[in-house]
């Protein structure tokens, strides 16, 4: 199914209605909130990546910041991979720490590296906490999982750190079924991101054994991906192409609203959009249309999904 034959199934639903007649940036109502599991605390359904502040310049920065504020964004989050998103983000948030929750990760594995990681995001962003961290970017088990428990890896210094409190929730991303499940069964973590998004878990059932399983155990999941549309086609041109993106992302509002309504339908406490900031605002704009998704329309993404390349493989 084409993109206007998508607009066309869906021109009489609730997402077309939204994205015709969406006030762009005038949109002035309070993001809603959800509870991190456990943890006592609620995060805005939509987070700020770092990314929207990488490479981008201060006054740049200070506004989207400022509207994200304005909007009841509450969840910030950020990388020591992120290129220099830390330095351009750190003047902009510090005023407002007391009033946001702070997110970041380490990619590392081992206990030095993420200790370094640690203490130059905390350095940068002048706080002595974190209020969530994560070992970022499982993929494997061995590779990533086992690498991070064993003795001197990354756990080990991160465990410390939220026993003196300077981490006070613990989680991981993971981008693979097998790497996710294992990191649930190895630890009771607070919580977690995981890629839910349409087109893998509707055509290429990922998403839902891991969901599944984080309910069983209590662990909350806040959402990656879920404005991804598919892998990018073979050939189609680096112009084109998101610069913060890996994937192709959502462009369309209608299919955007629907997406974001999908997965705010599963099991997860909050989206983070990509790092782009044209498709963080789209996905602010498009914050007021969140009911529900109804079957109908589930039938509609799955239809759509059909022709779409799925971003990771069949769990």
């Amino acid at each position: 199914m084409k993109r206007r034959e998508f607009i066309s199934v869906l021109a009489g639903s609730a997402a077309a209605a939204a994205a015709d007649t969406l006030p762009r940036r005038e949109h002035t109502g309070l993001l809603p909130k959800r509870s991190l599991g456990k943890t006592g605390i609620s995060l805005s359904v939509i987070g700020f990546s770092g990314l929207v502040a990488r490479d981008s310049t201060p006054e740049a920065v200070e506004q989207v910041v400022g509207e994200s504020l304005d909007r009841g964004v509450n969840f910030f989050d950020i990388a020591a991979s992120y290129g220099n998103s830390e330095v351009m983000l750190a003047p902009a948030l510090r005023p407002h720490r007391k009033n946001i929750f702070l997110s970041s990760k380490t990619r590392e594995r081992t206990r030095e590296g993420a200790e370094a990681d640690f203490n130059r995001s905390s350095e940068i962003m002048g706080t002595d906490h974190f209020d969530l961290y994560l070992v970022h970017g499982i993929q494997q088990v061995d590779r990533d999982v086992d690498a991070a428990f064993a003795a001197g890896g990354a756990m080990a210094f991160l465990l410390e750190k939220q026993r003196e409190g300077r981490i006070r929730f613990l989680g991981f991303s993971a981008h693979s079924t097998e790497s996710a499940l294992a990191a649930l069964e190895r630890h009771p973590f607070d919580f977690f991101y995981f890629p839910v998004s349409y087109v893998p878990w509707l055509k290429a059932d990922f998403g839902p054994a891991v969901l599944a399983e984080a309910q069983k155990k209590n662990v909350p999941c806040i959402s990656l991906k879920s404005l991804s549309r598919q892998r990018w086609p073979e050939g189609a041109p680096k112009a084109d192409r998101c610069a913060k993106c890996w994937y192709q992302p959502v462009e369309d509002d209608a299919e955007a609203a629907l997406a974001m309504r999908w997965a705010l339908s599963q099991p997860i406490v909050s989206i983070l959009p990509p790092g782009e900031e044209r498709y963080y605002r789209k996905a602010l704009e498009l914050s007021g249309f969140l009911e529900p998704v109804t079957e109908e329309e589930t039938g509609q993404l799955r239809k759509l999904a059909e022709d779409l390349l799925p971003l990771f493989p069949r769990a």
